[in-house]
């Protein structure tokens, strides 16, 4: 099954899956304990995330970042908060520091 990317706003479905895929489908194993996992990175580790944003996008510079979700194939998404170099205007955006392979359970998104 191959599932593509589509922007979607108000009421819409998005992608071409067949009821008997959806049926299919099971729910993702790191998403439903996610909260246990960016709870804690949130309130204690804050600097940590950060400097795994600066690990993946170097001299971004980022002042924020907050995960808001994890699951087993995208990795971590993360609301992100910088000021660029001469502007002192504060940008926020969306980002994903995917995973190098799928995490299979809660001890794996550990030790990747």
């Amino acid at each position: 099954m191959e599932i593509g990317n589509q922007l979607c706003r108000g009421f819409a479905r998005a992608g071409s899956i067949t009821p008997e895929e959806y049926k299919a489908a099971s729910p993702d194993k790191i998403s439903k304990f996610g909260i246990h996992i960016d709870s804690p990175m949130n309130d204690d580790h804050h600097e940590s995330t950060i400097g795994i944003i600066e690990s993946q996008v170097p001299g971004i510079n980022a002042s924020e970042a907050v995960i808001t979700s994890v699951d087993s194939t995208g990795g971590i998404f993360v609301k992100v908060a910088r000021n660029p170099v001469g502007s002192e205007e504060k940008q926020t955006f969306k980002m994903r520091l995917p995973f190098p392979r799928e995490a299979k359970d809660r001890k794996d998104v550990k030790e990747i």
